[in-house]
């Protein structure tokens, strides 16, 4: 999705595009690979915390659209820098 490679599989976290609470399934097609520090990201509401993992990750406008879309999935608003 950030299109970085994996060095370990502690950091791995599998994300559902579309949240379980709101009907999303465990179905291939509903999941997606991301870091840790990006799944965090994805949920992160708070405009502190957004800003600590943007920090961390430091995304490309590329890798922000992408989160974002992600973000707008689960229900969060788009994050503009």
């Amino acid at each position: 999705m950030t299109q970085r490679i994996f060095r370990s599989t502690g950091e791995i976290h599998c994300h559902h595009k579309h949240p379980k609470e709101k009907g999303g399934g465990d179905e291939y097609a509903n999941l997606t690979l991301v870091l840790e520090t990006v799944h965090k990201l994805i949920h992160a509401k708070n405009k502190e915390t957004i800003n600590k993992y943007l920090k961390i990750i430091n995304l490309t406008l590329y890798e922000l659209e992408k989160v974002n879309k992600l973000r707008e999935m689960a229900g969060n608003d788009k994050i503009v820098v």
